[in-house]
Formats: structure tokens, C-alpha cells, sequence
């Protein structure tokens, strides 16, 4: 029998020396696990959309986060200039004006008789030669005072100083712009009033030029999302969209309304990551939008608001919102597919009755509204409340199509049996929608990870996450992670794939695993294998005599193993995960019509100490290996303690 084996193991790991099936391990070694794959089978589809994301405003995810403004509280709204910003001055005064700007009510009166007032903010990043713009608005009230915007520093070396004309005693934006000499990421922005006189301020922004003409979106964390290749995208939330107004984060940026973000922390947000931006994001990563609608009841100003949202994103712009939608720059309709009707109906107290009736009335106006999009409803938040579902299941079927339910795992130390968990219930759920009356009805996971910690945990859980994923197609077809992003000083309870500062970023425990993974997608299901169990001698008998052979001592928990085949027959992957302290052994038999005679074999591997984790100044702390492998079509491979490995092969 022709043979291949490799360890998979960290950097420094060379590959192990031919294992022949036939060969025989020595005492206390570890177990292995079989996984035939066979080409001749009746395969099924795995749906693209398994590998989704999950974008919602929560830890400073969006706003200072993938959102590039740099200036934190720009339009001084709640307690964002006490929060955000500091007051000095000479001969002059600050204060905050109760004043009408915009969607706005409060702005910043700088008053001076032969001196200054001035304002500043620190922590700005900013990098040589770029060319930074932003603007301000300025309204005079009396007098004449000159006003000048300084960037300084953290040494306190000047960098820019702009004198900002102004005219007149109306709002006036007044555009800026400079390009530093020097890297700095604890910059300063300050702008202050001389002379004599009074004048208003409101809404100071500030971001990289090139990037406010491309889309707003800072280049590395929207790098770091696009190497995920989401197939989709959901937004805006999460709980932060039982509450989002969609209205107020159209149109110009300074227009815009301001909302703190009461779910998470309470922190400014001003909008403007909205509607437009959102789905720019998604054409520059070709990932399909999923709308999460807010659908707080039935009321019909309550469904019509709703409803306006799908209008303006659908309607072509002949109509009252497709012309609003041309207005802000969009004249083709957006044809967005897929909308969700709330988020986790349960946290704001419905009962599975009461939002089966939510479901039913916005279900049949998106029918009518959006008759090409698919509907996603909210199944259970917790493994075990299957009656949540059923009922959805029972009383709303036909007003929706996709069940979307949330699979989190809250305990680290279960990062390999609360997959268990997580497999038993989506099993039952599959079972008992193809028993209902609406048995076409599809499952999607759109929250799911193991959550408090973002060590090497998250990583193993998320590739037995994924494989369950893989396995459970075509019933189950699509699932999204989360937390996406966070900034690294929010509430550390809460994990993600992401981790932020205003600088750069390092991927959490379960990033390396779902790049690789959505690398190595392939369309149609082959096989897949749990446990291990005790070696034996002649290992060519777990394979020749597999329908009689009694294998000893196996251990679930141990090894999971998928295959799966790309839609054109070209490549076969294998992925596979050891979750245990100790080496197990993969053996794997290819057969059938469409296994490659020849073909290149590559295997990838991710191996970590359970605790193991990246950080801002090690970020890749924990990253795939690739190997290339001599093609066989039986071979074992060893896969070291808390190793995750993805073997792809392909046809010559």
C-alpha cells in the first residue's frame, strides 16, 4: 500500500518520516481515528453562506473601530465634550450652547477679548506623508475672531497649523487639510479662537483623505475582515438593532443623528457607519447583506418604518424612496436578498406567541415588499428552549424561510462539549422541522462562538464549530460569528475574531480558524468522523475489514474529521481538529471514480497551547503552517495536542 504521513505540528516542525498503515506504533501511543471517503457516494451541498460574519455596533466595533473617523464626540452631543475633549483658555471662555445644529442640540461657544479659547483632543494616529482632510462647522455670533485648527505632537512638536476663514454669520462648513512629516499615535488636534469675538463649533471630523473618498473604513481592520472573504455580512446587530433608526443614518455625514449606544456601554455614536456605508462594505468584499429590521410590534407606523428601510434599499428610483436613496448618491436600487425580523425577540420580553404574530405580519408584507428576498426569523437563544423554536416553527412558517438560531458557549473550559451540546439540539431542530408543515424551512446559526476568552479555546471550538456546520448541510445553511471586532479596552467578557486599538489589531483565538477554513471551502459534503480508539497492529484491517472489525476503547471528544469535495470535482478537503493533551493519528482512505489518479497535496496546521493568544505587540502569536505532501490516496497524518489541520488535495 502506498503511504503518506505528516506530523502536524508548529513552525519549527519538520515532516515525520514515511508511516506506513501496516507499520505498528509503539506501547502508549495515542488513538487514531478512520475516515473513508468515497467519491462514489451521493454527496450533498455545503451552502457558502456557513462562512458569514457578523457586524454589529457593540465594543467600539464600528464607531472608533472599523468606522475611520479619528475624532471621538465630534458634534459635542450628551456627554461627549466632558468625555471626549478638554477646554482652555486666556482672556476668553469655553462652554457648551444649548443650540440647535443639524440633528443636533448642543455645539461649543468660544468667546475671547484679546486672548484665546481653544479645545483639543489627544490620541489621534498619524502616519508620515499621508494626507489627512476633514472639516468643521462655524458659526459667528459677534465680533471678529480669527480661528486656527493646530496639530501637535505627543512631544508637543507642532505638525499643522491651518487658519480657517470664515464669512458671514451663518453655519458655514469650513474644509481642512494636512499631511504630517512625522508618525505619531497619540497626536493632538487643537482649535482655538483669538481676537475678540464669539463663534460657534459643531461637528469636527478628521480621517485619512484617501480613505474618506473610498468608503470610510479603516484599511487595516477592513484588511482584516476581507481575508475572512465573509459570503455574507449581517448588520446592524444584534440587540443594537431592536433600537437603530435607519432614517438617521442616511444622508450627509453631519446631518446625521446622534444616538449613545444604550445596549453597550452607553458610548457616542453619531452614525456615521450607516445604511450607505454598510453596504459599500459589502461590494468591496462581494459579500451579500443581511438587514437585521427593527420590529419592536405590530403596530402600523411601527411596520411602515420597517417597510420604508426595504423600500429605500429596493425600490427603483422612480419611486418617493428609490429617490431619496438616488439623492445620497445610490440611483440603483441596492437588491438587497435578505432580511431578518429582529434580534433575540426574547430580551425585550415577547413570548414565542407573541413574536410568531410579529413574524406573520412583517413576514407577509416583506412578501409583498421584497418578493425575491429571503426572510430570516429568530429561533431559540438557548440550546435547550427547543419550545421557542417549535412554536416559530409551528405558527409563523410560512412568513419566513430561514430559522436563524444563536449558539454560544460561555464556559472556556467547554470549548470541545459544549459542541455536543450544540450538535444535539441543531440535530433535533432539523428533525423536527422536516416533520413540520413547513419542511423546506432552512436553519442558520447567526451568533455563535465561545465566548470569555480568546485564547487557542476559541480556535478549536471555532473548527469543530465550522465542521459541525459543514456536516449538518444542506438543513443548515448559513452561520456568523461573534464578536467580530472590539477595541481592546471594552468589557473583556465579551470576546471576538477582532481586537482593536486605534492603531492595529491582533486576531483573537478563532481568526487563523476561520480564515483558513473559508480558504479551503469546498461545495459538496464527502464524509466525516468523531473520536478515536485504540491503534492496532495492522492498521490496513480498520480499513479492509471496517464493516466487521470491533474498534476498542473510543473516546468522542477526541478527533473530529470532515471531507469535502469542490463542486467540480478538482479538489478534495479534508479538515480536522485534536482537541486532546496528547497526539492522536488521522488515517484516511480515498476511494471512488473521482479520486485522482495524480494530484498535489498541501497541508496546513494550526497547533497552540490551550491558553495561548495573540496580543498588539505579538500578533501572530498563533498562525498556520504549510507543508507541501507527497499524494496517496491512503495516508495518515499525526496531529499534535490542540491541533487544527486542513489537507487539501488536488486533481493534476
Amino acid at each position: 500500500m502506498s503511504s503518506l504521513a505528516a506530523t502536524a505540528a508548529g513552525p519549527l516542525s519538520a515532516l515525520a518520516s514515511p508511516l506506513h498503515l501496516g507499520a505498528v506504533p509503539a506501547a502508549g501511543e495515542p488513538r487514531v481515528a478512520v475516515l473513508v471517503v468515497d467519491t462514489d457516494r451521493v454527496t450533498v451541498p455545503i451552502d457558502k453562506r456557513i462562512y458569514g460574519q457578523f457586524l454589529e455596533h457593540i465594543n467600539h466595533s464600528v464607531e472608533d473601530g472599523l468606522f475611520a473617523e479619528q475624532i471621538r464626540g465630534p458634534g459635542f452631543e450628551g456627554q461627549d465634550f466632558k468625555t471626549y475633549w478638554e477646554m482652555f483658555s486666556d482672556r476668553g471662555s469655553v462652554e457648551i450652547a444649548d443650540i440647535d445644529f443639524q440633528n443636533g442640540k448642543k455645539s461649543v461657544r468660544l468667546h475671547v477679548d484679546g486672548g484665546h479659547a481653544s479645545i483639543r483632543q489627544g490620541r489621534l494616529f498619524l502616519d508620515t506623508g499621508i494626507k489627512y482632510d476633514g472639516s468643521l462647522w462655524i458659526k459667528r455670533e459677534k465680533g471678529s475672531p480669527k480661528l486656527t485648527l493646530r496639530v501637535t505632537s505627543s512631544k508637543g512638536v507642532p505638525m499643522a497649523s491651518i487658519p480657517l476663514a470664515f464669512t458671514g454669520s451663518d453655519w458655514q462648513e469650513i474644509p481642512y487639510s494636512f499631511t504630517p512629516s512625522v508618525r505619531d499615535t497619540q497626536a493632538l488636534i487643537e482649535i482655538s479662537a483669538t481676537g475678540h469675538g464669539t463663534l460657534l463649533l459643531d461637528f469636527i471630523s478628521m480621517m485619512r483623505a484617501d480613505v474618506r473618498r473610498d468608503g470610510m473604513l479603516r484599511p487595516d481592520l477592513l484588511q482584516a475582515l476581507g481575508d475572512l472573504n465573509p459570503s455574507f455580512i449581517r448588520w446592524p446587530g444584534g440587540s443594537f438593532a431592536s433600537t437603530y433608526k435607519w432614517k438617521e443614518g442616511i444622508g450627509r455625514y453631519a446631518s446625521r443623528g446622534y444616538h449613545p449606544n444604550t445596549y453597550w456601554g452607553g458610548y457616542s455614536d453619531y452614525f456615521g457607519f450607516g445604511t450607505e456605508e454598510f453596504l459599500g462594505l459589502c461590494r468591496k468584499l462581494n459579500a451579500e447583506p443581511l438587514i437585521t429590521l427593527a420590529c419592536p410590534g405590530t403596530k402600523a407606523e411601527q411596520v411602515q418604518y420597517a417597510m420604508d428601510w426595504v423600500h429605500y434599499l429596493n425600490d427603483p428610483s422612480t419611486t418617493e424612496w428609490g429617490r431619496l436613496r438616488a439623492s445620497n448618491g445610490h440611483p440603483e436600487p441596492y437588491g438587497v436578498k435578505f432580511f431578518q425580523i429582529d434580534n433575540e425577540p426574547m430580551n425585550n420580553g415577547f413570548t414565542p406567541e407573541q413574536y410568531a404574530e410579529i413574524v406573520n405580519v412583517y413576514g407577509s408584507r416583506l412578501r409583498t415588499t421584497a418578493p425575491l428576498a429571503r426572510i430570516v426569523a429568530c429561533g431559540q437563544k438557548r440550546s435547550n428552549d427547543m419550545d421557542w423554536s417549535e412554536k416559530v416553527i409551528d405558527l409563523a412558517g410560512d412568513n419566513f424561510d430561514v430559522l436563524g438560531c444563536h449558539n454560544y458557549e460561555y464556559e472556556p473550559e467547554n470549548f470541545e462539549t459544549g459542541l455536543r451540546r450544540i450538535r444535539d439540539y441543531l440535530t433535533k431542530l432539523r428533525d423536527y422541522v422536516r416533520a413540520s408543515n413547513h419542511p423546506k424551512l432552512e436553519i442558520g446559526v447567526l451568533e455563535w462562538s465561545l465566548q470569555h476568552t480568546y485564547d487557542w479555546r476559541a480556535g478549536l471550538h471555532a473548527a469543530g464549530s465550522l465542521m459541525l456546520y459543514e456536516e449538518l448541510s444542506p438543513g443548515l445553511t448559513m452561520t456568523c460569528p461573534a464578536l467580530l471586532m472590539r477595541n481592546t479596552t471594552d468589557d473583556p467578557k465579551w470576546t471576538s475574531s477582532i481586537y482593536h486599538d486605534h492603531v492595529s489589531w491582533f486576531p483573537g483565538g478563532s481568526y487563523a480558524v476561520e480564515k483558513l477554513f473559508r480558504e479551503h471551502y469546498a461545495e459538496r459534503y464527502l464524509a466525516s468522523a468523531n473520536g478515536a480508539f485504540h491503534d492496532v497492529p495492522d492498521r490496513k484491517v480498520l480499513f479492509d475489514k471496517i464493516s466487521t472489525a470491533i474498534p476498542s476503547e473510543w473516546v468522542g471528544g477526541s478527533v473530529e474529521a470532515i471531507a469535502t469535495m469542490s463542486a467540480d470535482g478538482r479538489r478534495i478537503v479534508i479538515k480536522a481538529v485534536n482537541y486532546r493533551a496528547e497526539r492522536n493519528t488521522l488515517l484516511v482512505r480515498l476511494q471512488g471514480a473521482d479520486v485522482p489518479r495524480k494530484a498535489t497535496a498541501e497541508m496546513h496546521t494550526i497547533t497552540a497551547g490551550l491558553m495561548d493568544s495573540a496580543s498588539l505587540e505579538h500578533p501572530n502569536a498563533i498562525a498556520p503552517v504549510s507543508r507541501l505532501l507527497n499524494y496517496a490516496k491512503d495516508f495518515s497524518v499525526d496531529l499534535e495536542p490542540f491541533t487544527v489541520a486542513v489537507i487539501e488535495i488536488r486533481r493534476e
